[in-house]
């Protein structure tokens, strides 16, 4: 039986995610974002950014910041950064491991941290107080959505499902609005985002980066597309 990849990624991260999937297994894939990304008026310096998702890269271009040195959280982000004009720099990882960097280099410059409404890991406010000059831009609201009728049938019923996660919320908001059925895999970028699913299984990748997501999704499908 062929498995169900439900994707909760919001434009276009979702539709990139579901396409590299599809183009390595044989799966059928239910679209149902949680959230939604609604623009906010803001006004952004022309300092160096600081990119904690490719959100946060789509909004800066918006508000006119471009070129230039730009620390990135993740390969993913700096890919996208990059393809704009930045001289991305990646921490390969986490918001800890792009705190570590930034706070490791010379950089003596103001920072501004364009992000989402929503955010984890205090990032702003813990440069500042290592004191960097470090502001926050937020661009962005992370709106929620309903889970839709179709991938709710699917999760909550007997059928081969795979569910990654990529952020804490993200988890929290399907796990409100769902019950995970018995045959669901539940993918997991990192432990905090497995802390919010609640009643099922959850496998914690082997590493927070959109690769390793990918790559855990693909073996499950394969594997269940076996079974």
């Amino acid at each position: 039986m062929k498995p169900v990849l439900i994707n909760t990624r919001p434009a276009p991260d979702g539709a990139r995610f579901a396409a590299l999937v599809r183009a390595q297994v044989d799966v059928a894939v239910v679209a149902s974002p949680v959230l939604e990304i609604v623009p906010l008026d803001a006004v952004c310096p022309q300092v160096t950014p600081i990119f904690t998702s490719t959100n946060g890269v789509a909004q800066a271009a918006r508000l006119g910041l471009s070129g230039g040195p730009a620390w990135c959280v993740g390969d993913r982000t700096a890919e996208v950064a990059r393809e704009i004009g930045f001289e991305a720099i990646s921490a390969h990882g986490t918001v800890e491991d792009l705190l570590r960097l930034i706070l490791a280099r010379d950089q003596s410059g103001p920072l501004v941290h364009v992000r989402g409404k929503e955010a984890r890991g205090d990032l702003g406010p813990r440069l500042r107080a290592a004191g960097r000059d470090c502001a926050d831009v937020i661009a962005y609201e992370q709106r929620p959505l309903a889970v839709s009728q179709v991938a709710r049938a699917h999760i909550e019923g007997a059928e081969l499902v795979i569910i990654p996660l990529f952020s804490p919320r993200s988890a929290a908001l399907l796990c409100s609005d769902v019950v995970i059925g018995p045959n669901a895999i539940v993918l997991a970028m990192s432990n905090a985002v497995a802390k919010e699913v609640a009643g099922a299984p959850v496998q914690v990748i082997d590493a927070p980066t959109g690769d390793a997501m990918l790559a855990a999704t693909i073996v499950q499908c394969l594997r269940l597309s076996r079974a």
